[in-house]
């Protein structure tokens, strides 16, 4: 098993606010997409993950799931704390997408719009579902799935770590196989590059860093709106 990642600022932002983590030891992977004015969102990404990372292991003994269930809400309480004490970081929150890998399974918990896909044969599916204002509309059918994808308002999210004193997380389970792989990408990324564009270069016979390298230039090619940030993990 391989994982690489990569976090750069785009074409049209001035500073990076997301963050990532990769522990391929322990198998565990983080990233986050902060949001906030001046450089809140970036404290508020870098802070979650610190702090999801330090509740994991303070939890190790435990179930996999009551771990990442407890993680989360303790970065969040951490990160919503911090923006309440200090007037330069009211407001601020972040998107999170951690997996972790056990008994050829992945296990990903996540809150907000920042995206885990399973790559198999091929077939590029998402795994997650977004915490977004299109997404509630898709689900009481107001426009479809493909309308979702251009939206103007498919930036707006439902659920940030750190915004309120609690949070709602999301868990998936999903089997994975030799050949399988891992993406975990903010909107930057996901925003900018389809899900066709993606399995175009995830099924190209070069290295893992090459594709990671792709993913990114070509979100960038095509705009690079956003801070784009993503790890790739090869079963």
């Amino acid at each position: 098993m391989k994982a690489v990642g990569s976090s750069v600022i785009g074409m049209r932002r001035k500073n990076n606010e997301d963050a990532i983590y990769i522990n391929e030891e322990k198998k565990l992977y983080i990233v986050a997409d902060g949001m906030g004015g001046c450089n809140a969102g970036e404290v508020a990404s870098s802070t979650a993950i610190t702090y999801f990372v330090e509740a994991m292991e303070k939890t190790k003994n435990e179930e996999i799931l009551d771990r990442m269930m407890f993680a989360t809400r303790a970065c969040n309480q951490i990160v919503y704390q911090k923006a309440k004490k200090n007037i330069e970081y009211m407001d601020m929150g972040t998107t999170l997408v951690a997996a972790t890998i056990e008994n050829e399974k992945v296990y990903v918990i996540y809150v907000g719009d920042s995206r885990a896909y399973r790559f198999r044969e091929n077939d590029m599916q998402q795994i997650t579902t977004d915490h977004s204002y299109v997404m509630e509309l898709v689900k009481i059918g107001s426009i479809t799935m493909e309308e979702a994808e251009v939206h103007p308002k498919r930036n707006i999210i439902t659920r940030a770590v750190g915004v309120r004193e609690d949070v709602e997380p999301d868990i998936v389970i999903a089997d994975i196989k030799q050949g399988d792989k891992i993406l975990l990408c903010t909107d930057g990324l996901s925003n900018m590059v389809s899900k066709r564009e993606m399995a175009k270069i995830l099924v190209e016979e070069i290295s893992t860093e090459e594709k990671l390298k792709k993913l990114v230039i070509l979100a960038n090619e095509k705009g690079g709106l956003d801070n784009i940030s993503l790890i790739l993990i090869e079963i």
